[in-house]
């Protein structure tokens, strides 16, 4: 099975069912000769499963604990381990990858309808990394498209990102949702920088295999009144780092990810948003949105 995300090429070795239970797959899937097609320089990863693993020895170097799901790794001289559990299901699996995440391995089999959700969990962890390396970042944010640009609001959940989204979907002519949770930045080497949809959108089905010029980043801050304040580099590297995903404790990805991260501040106009849950908002954080194009 092979898979395009944000432009680059994903080779997955497992059963066909899995496409039918995962429809966020599904914009993103490519024949198989894709990969072949596309060539080297395009192929992102291969993720091979239902490979027999033995157990990670010692103590985690990180764990983190995601959803409810457990999140063990092992940072080791020539590859990472990991083991990903959901302690009230009983489910455990473990996925082994170069210092490159270019080829990965996972004991992931078939065994019921979550396995699914913990294959898809796992195809995100090996893209997050294996991206790393390319100039590519996952962020945590939801995103619109307008006038063939995006925009992408960011912050913690619940402080405002989706309902923001969904005020310039209704205000904003020609708007339309990209990705809601977990949309993709890539740098390219002549200082463009595309967002892009993703498999992954949280409780949002929206699920588009398509990218376009970023052109504005928005920080949301609840507030009595509408305000926007634009950031400098510095301040938006800082605030972008902390809304992309990444294994801490990692020297070789964090510094990746750092110099994406470090571009994208230098280029794409970052501010706080300050605001009500109301149209003034959107048609504030808009108007500055159309500055930049």
């Amino acid at each position: 099975m092979v898979l395009s995300i944000a432009d680059w090429i994903l080779k997955i070795e497992c059963r066909s069912l899995a496409i039918e239970a995962l429809p966020n797959w599904k914009p993103f899937l490519m024949p198989d000769e894709a990969d072949e097609v596309a060539g080297e320089e395009s192929l992102l990863a291969v993720l091979q499963t239902e490979v027999s693993l033995p157990a990670c020895g010692g103590s985690p170097t990180t764990t983190a604990r995601p959803d409810g799901r457990l999140l063990c790794i092992w940072l080791l001289p020539g590859c990472c381990c990991l083991e990903l559990a959901v302690p009230d299901k009983g489910i455990r699996c473990r996925l082994r990858a170069d210092r490159n995440w270019r080829h990965v391995q996972t004991d992931w089999g078939l065994n019921g309808v979550s396995d699914y959700d913990l294959l898809n969990d796992l195809l995100m962890l090996t893209f997050i990394y294996a991206s790393a390396f390319r100039h590519t970042v996952l962020v945590h944010a939801s995103c619109v498209v307008t006038n063939d640009a995006g925009v992408a609001f960011l912050g913690p959940s619940g402080i405002g990102k989706s309902t923001h989204s969904r005020l310039w979907l209704k205000h904003i002519p020609g708007t339309r949702l990209l990705n809601d949770d977990q949309p993709v930045l890539r740098l390219f080497p002549w200082g463009e920088v595309r967002v892009y949809g993703s498999p992954w959108s949280g409780k949002t089905p929206c699920y588009h295999n398509e990218g376009v010029e970023l052109k504005a980043l928005f920080r949301m801050e609840q507030a009595s009144e509408n305000r926007a304040i634009r950031l400098s580099p510095l301040q938006s590297f800082r605030l972008l780092l902390g809304a992309v995903l990444l294994i801490g404790r990692d020297g070789m990805s964090f510094a990746c990810i750092s110099r994406t991260v470090a571009g994208v501040a230098g280029r794409i106009p970052v501010y706080v948003l300050r605001n009500r849950p109301e149209r003034e908002a959107a048609e504030l954080s808009y108007t500055l949105f159309r500055e930049c194009l």
